[in-house]
């Protein structure tokens, strides 16, 4: 009975993934963190935040730098005399300075403090943007991981509308034309699950990146060891005298529609099969073994997985409230705004600091002056006379960017105003789509029960049982493709807001 000896196959396959999937979720393999310690790999493992970090030390050192009296000068010039006869020599030597004035050096340390201020809140920021990348990034993951085995069952219902359409081919009720597309149903979903484990791939590799986990496997990486296994059932009992076929001689072209068994390495649905990580030829052959549409081994396989998940407590899907009242205050006081604020205050004080700083090249000295064998103390005192317009320019420069920043700061809190408005409503409606896909979810489970009996009291045909078991499939996978797309909308407006609902303080 090769029907049942490839459905058997693809039983161990569906099983191999379950394991996959369900070891995911064991703690015993899977690394679990908490929220801090997510938050502190991405302060480690940031580009940014370290960028920014360099930024500010640099800029801190140069501002130290600039508040720093610069480095005293010694100025010494001689001569000979030659008086009655009598050659002698004379020289100065003065020591001169150049002091920081008190009326203009407070204002680089307001400046200074102010941007220690600006560096704290921009850290602060960046680590924010990080970890709601992160969190959209985690629950994303955990829910494809969900819509992965529903991605399963979808090619496990294809797979049975397949093996019907052979049985009815082989009847003559059906024509190669037919079958061929049933054969090309199959084969795109099982293209759509290898698109998943793919997205489960990209995930996790995006995970690992902004943790810097650098000495993890991936969760594709694994190899299943199947062992054989029996389940006899309804279903299976009531296709017990099904005419024997063989699925290995399907192909999408009709003059190579029979093969020898010698060729089963070349059938396209097994070497599918192998690239997904199944080493199909090494499974043992029983032709007494039975299957059905919901077949599902009574032992376990040993399966060895190469890889370990990644759990962070605390961390889940949630709806979040939609009243714009309670994000006033958020909308008044984003991490954004606070910056520019900052930047207004410090373009304030160096636009003060030009003003002021006319004398910044004002030297002092004070020395000796030697003649004729006598010492004389001496005196020197450079004032530069500010008659150019050379700080009033400097002034000027620092005025145009605060009035710059003082437009980007109203823009600013008027985008940010405009575009959580906007995500809200669109999380609102989210959330009612997402409770109709539930409702529709809950419909089609309804409807596939109602047609599981009406098939075992033989009313309804086994291909239009699998048909509604795939609806009701389908519709799992869109309620999970909308809580994605919720959870993105979440992240969009905590990027928006420059704040997570998630406390990470």
């Amino acid at each position: 009975m090769e029907i049942l000896r490839f459905l058997r196959i693809y039983t161990m396959k569906i099983l191999g993934y379950g394991i996959f999937i369900g070891t995911l979720a064991t703690q015993g393999i899977a690394q679990t963190f908490t929220i801090q310690d997510i938050v502190n790999a991405i302060e480690q493992n940031s580009i940014d935040i370290i960028e920014n970090k360099a930024q500010f030390e640099s800029m801190l050192a140069e501002g130290k730098s600039n508040l720093a009296w610069q480095y005293p000068l010694i100025q010494t010039d001689g001569n000979t005399t030659n008086e009655n006869g009598s050659i002698g020599g004379e020289f100065n030597a003065i020591l001169l300075i150049k002091p920081k004035l008190w009326w203009v050096n407070p204002l680089l340390k307001e400046s200074l403090n102010s941007k220690n201020q600006e560096y704290l809140i921009t850290r602060k920021l960046l680590r924010n943007v990080n970890f709601i990348g992160l969190k959209r990034i985690y629950l994303t993951y955990i829910a494809t991981k969900e819509k992965y085995k529903y991605y399963l069952k979808r090619e496990e219902n294809f797979l049975n509308l397949l093996s019907i359409a052979k049985k009815r081919l082989d009847g003559g009720s059906i024509s190669q034309k037919d079958f061929v597309s049933f054969e090309s149903a199959y084969i795109d979903s099982t293209l759509a699950t290898i698109s998943v484990r793919n997205e489960l791939l990209e995930l996790q590799k995006s995970i690992f990146i902004i943790l810097g986990l650098d000495n993890r496997s991936y969760i594709s990486n694994f190899n299943s060891n199947e062992s054989n296994t029996k389940k006899d059932s309804t279903i299976a009992k009531q296709n017990a005298n099904a005419p024997k076929t063989n699925i290995n001689n399907m192909a999408s072209n009709s003059s190579n529609v029979k093969k020898a068994d010698d060729k089963v390495d070349r059938n396209p649905l097994l070497n599918i099969m192998s690239l997904q990580g199944y080493n199909v030829p090494t499974f043992n052959q029983d032709n007494n073994d039975s299957s059905n549409i919901n077949n599902s081994p009574n032992n376990s396989n040993t399966t060895n997985i190469s890889t370990n998940d990644i759990i962070i407590k605390d961390l889940e899907f949630s709806y979040i409230s939609t009243n714009i009242n309670n994000l006033e205050d958020k909308l008044v006081n984003s991490l954004y705004t606070e910056i520019l604020d900052l930047q207004i205050k410090q373009h304030q004080y160096m636009g003060k600091y030009e003003g002021r700083n006319h004398w910044d090249s004002l030297e002092i000295g004070a020395g000796v002056n030697y003649s004729l064998s006598s010492y004389n103390p001496a005196f020197q005192v450079s004032v530069p006379l500010p008659i150019t317009k050379k700080q009033s320019y400097l002034k000027a420069k620092y005025m145009s960017l605060e009035s710059g920043t003082l437009a980007r700061q109203a823009i600013t809190k008027k985008q940010i105003a405009i575009k959580a408005k906007a995500y809200l409503q669109e999380l609102s409606l989210q959330r009612e789509y997402i409770n109709l896909a539930e409702k529709n979810t809950q419909v089609k489970q309804y409807l596939a029960e109602l047609n599981r009996l009406g098939y075992e009291a033989q009313q309804v045909t086994l291909f239009e049982y699998i048909t509604q078991q795939n609806a009701f499939v389908d519709s799992q996978i869109e309620l999970v493709n909308s809580q994605i797309k919720y959870i993105d909308l979440v992240a969009l407006l905590e990027e928006t807001l420059g704040e997570s609902f998630t406390k990470i303080d």
